[in-house]
């Protein structure tokens, strides 16, 4: 009889409460900044992480899940009788965390041989975008599932998901790199908002919003575009340092005009606001089935 083993990087953002009611195992990244070192989920929370963002000056680096701690993982479900592990990652075009649980794979099975089966998902994606598949493989474990199933699943249900991406200042993109000194100058000159597509591993500016109003009215226009059967599926409103009275406005929107049967609220968390800053929004939905890798 099947006992599975479900984990997933800290990086997939899953709310505590989600983690504790489905024994999901939380492999830490960690940050660093002033000379302090913190593990992402245990030592340091999205809204604490904000606040460090806008207080400081310096950009806290982060380290991707090491080999050691994916191995330690394998040996928690080992101990717990587990007969098969399937972990989600962090899109592996922007992080090597997925590829130390490889190499951690390759220790497990030649210490302890192959018994135990680990199979290792690549998310090509961010925060809840990816961690809510996790939440879904779980219940399927949950309700008996095999794991075969419960891994073809993911891996389709991961090539529908994408997102769009709503940055209402570009201090931090100019502070993290990711856009330059004169770009980010003549941008808040113009009042220029980027708006991102979050899709199959890679984060690209489709669009600008002029002015802060737009911007909010331009996500949801490319998600209109995108979105795949609203009226059934629950629509994810990740947000940032975001007004609440903006967060209602979004999802009035995304009930009412884009026609989502529900919507799920959760934090944005270290590794996309590190870039971002703490105000950003996104809309995660599923598109159009891309292949599966």
């Amino acid at each position: 009889m099947e006992k599975i083993y479900i984990f997933c990087d800290s990086a997939g953002d899953i709310p505590r409460e989600e983690v504790e009611r489905y024994g999901i195992d939380i492999v830490p990244e960690r940050i660093t900044h002033a000379g302090h070192s913190f593990r992402e989920y245990y030592d340091m929370t999205p809204e604490k992480y904000w606040d460090l963002l806008e207080s400081s000056d310096e950009i806290p680096t982060t380290a991707q899940v090491t080999p050691a701690l994916a191995m330690e993982c394998y040996e928690r479900a080992r101990a717990a009788g587990c007969t098969h592990v399937v972990g989600v990652m962090i899109n592996a075009a922007g992080s090597g965390g997925y590829q130390s649980c490889g190499i951690a794979r390759a220790m497990f099975y030649e210490k302890y041989g192959e018994d135990m089966r680990i199979e290792l998902i690549d998310s090509e994606s961010y925060t809840y975008i990816y961690g809510r598949v996790v939440v879904d493989m779980c219940r399927m474990r949950d309700a008996g599932d095999a794991f075969d199933d419960i891994v073809r699943i993911a891996r389709s249900r991961l090539a529908r998901s994408e997102a769009i991406l709503g940055v209402y200042t570009l201090k931090h993109l100019k502070k993290s790199g990711r856009i330059s000194g004169g770009a980010a100058f003549m941008g808040e000159a113009l009042g220029l908002k980027p708006v991102s597509l979050v899709c199959a591993g890679k984060v690209d500016v489709i669009d600008k919003a002029r002015g802060e109003k737009n911007l909010i009215p331009k996500v949801l226009s490319h998600v209109a575009k995108r979105v795949v059967q609203p009226e059934k599926q629950t629509a994810i409103l990740l947000y940032g340092k975001i007004a609440p009275e903006k967060l209602d406005q979004i999802e009035r929107a995304l009930l009412e005009d884009l026609h989502f049967a529900a919507v799920h609220r959760t934090p944005i968390g270290i590794s996309v606001t590190t870039n971002t800053g703490p105000q950003a929004f996104a809309v995660a939905y599923h598109g159009e089935q891309r292949p599966v890798s």
